[in-house]
C-alpha cells in the first residue's frame, strides 16, 4: 500500500499537482480541521496559489478571524500536514440561507448604477458652467480642463438626483435621507439652536 501511495505522490509531484491537491485538503476536511463550532460560521470557498479563501457569516466575525490568521494557519498545518501549501488566508462575507452557508452574489455598486444612468445637461446647466469658466483665471487649456470637470460634475449630480439624492437647502450638497438639510447642516443647526 505504501508503494502505491508513494508512486501516486511521485506521479502527482512530477506534474506539479501534489501541492494543489494538498491545498484543497482544508476545503474537504474543514469541519475536522477547525471544529464543529467554527465550521457553523465559516466555509472554505477556494484555494489558489497558496491562499485559502474562507467565507464568514458576519463582518465582526470576519474581523476577529483576520486577527487570528496565524492561529488558523497553524491549525490547518497541524491537521493537514506541515507540508501544506497554504500560506495566506483571505476572508469574504457569505450569507446564511435555510441554515446553510452560501456565497453572497456580488451586488452592483452604487457607482456602477450611477454610471449606467443616462442624463443630458440643459441650458441652465451650461449657463452655470460657462459663468464659472468665465471667472476662472488660467490659460485656454486650463480653462477647457476646468470646463470638462464642471460638465462631469453636473452629469454626476443629475445622475445622483435620479437615484433619489437631493440638494441640501443650506449648503447645496447632495444627500440621501429625510428632511431638507444634509446631516452636517442638520447637526450644525441643532448645535446653533442649543447655543442660543
Amino acid at each position: 500500500m505504501k508503494i502505491i501511495k508513494s508512486g501516486i505522490n511521485d506521479f502527482l509531484e512530477k506534474r506539479g499537482l501534489l501541492k494543489k491537491i494538498k491545498g484543497f485538503y482544508p476545503i474537504v476536511k474543514w469541519d475536522e480541521i477547525v471544529g464543529e463550532q467554527l465550521a457553523k460560521y465559516t466555509k472554505p470557498l477556494k484555494y489558489q496559489d497558496g491562499t485559502l479563501t474562507i467565507g464568514v457569516t458576519s463582518p465582526l466575525f470576519k474581523r476577529e478571524l483576520e486577527i487570528m490568521k496565524d492561529d488558523l494557519i497553524r491549525m490547518i498545518k497541524e491537521k493537514s500536514g506541515e507540508d501544506t501549501p497554504i500560506q495566506f488566508l483571505n476572508f469574504r462575507l457569505i450569507a446564511v440561507e435555510d441554515g446553510k452557508l452560501k456565497v453572497k452574489k456580488r451586488e452592483t455598486s452604487e457607482k456602477e448604477n450611477i454610471e449606467s444612468i443616462n442624463v443630458e445637461l440643459d441650458e441652465s446647466d451650461y449657463k452655470w458652467i460657462d459663468s464659472l469658466v468665465l471667472h476662472f483665471r488660467g490659460n485656454k487649456n486650463l480653462k477647457e480642463s476646468f470646463r470638462n470637470v464642471l460638465v462631469a460634475y453636473k452629469i454626476a449630480e443629475k445622475r445622483m438626483e435620479k437615484l433619489g439624492y437631493k440638494k441640501c437647502a443650506k449648503c447645496g450638497a447632495l444627500f440621501k435621507g429625510p428632511g431638507k438639510l444634509c446631516p452636517v447642516c442638520f447637526i450644525e443647526d441643532k448645535k446653533n439652536l442649543k447655543n442660543k
